[in-house]
């Protein structure tokens, strides 16, 4: 994970070429936490859903030790540090949907 939070502002901008030009949102401490533990949630599942996975990881992460959440907390502020060191005009927009959902 660490790695990842620390690729370069020359890597990130690749990634946002493969994309067509979209930047993704900088992820935040929980975000990181379920794509580090998605590989293990799903072989303790032996599911490969990603609602299960996801599902499994949400109910993990308040039940971590306060160390593990820290670290998880401090490697988010350094996504978004790196993130917008790599994108310094990014704001996120997000996208309207084109009909509302009806209840």
């Amino acid at each position: 994970m660490k790695a990842w939070v620390n690729r370069s502002a020359e890597v990130r901008r690749q990634e946002v070429e493969k994309r067509n030009g979209y930047i993704t949102r900088p992820m935040n401490s929980f975000m990181l936490y379920r794509s580090a533990f998605a590989e293990r949630t799903k072989e303790w599942c032996l599911q490969n859903n990603h609602q299960i996975v996801s599902s499994v990881s949400g109910e993990s992460w308040p039940m971590e030790p306060p160390e593990v959440r820290e670290m998880y907390n401090e490697l988010a502020k350094i996504e978004r540090l790196n993130h917008q060191a790599a994108h310094p005009d990014y704001k996120f927009s997000p996208s309207k949907a084109a009909t509302p959902s009806k209840k």
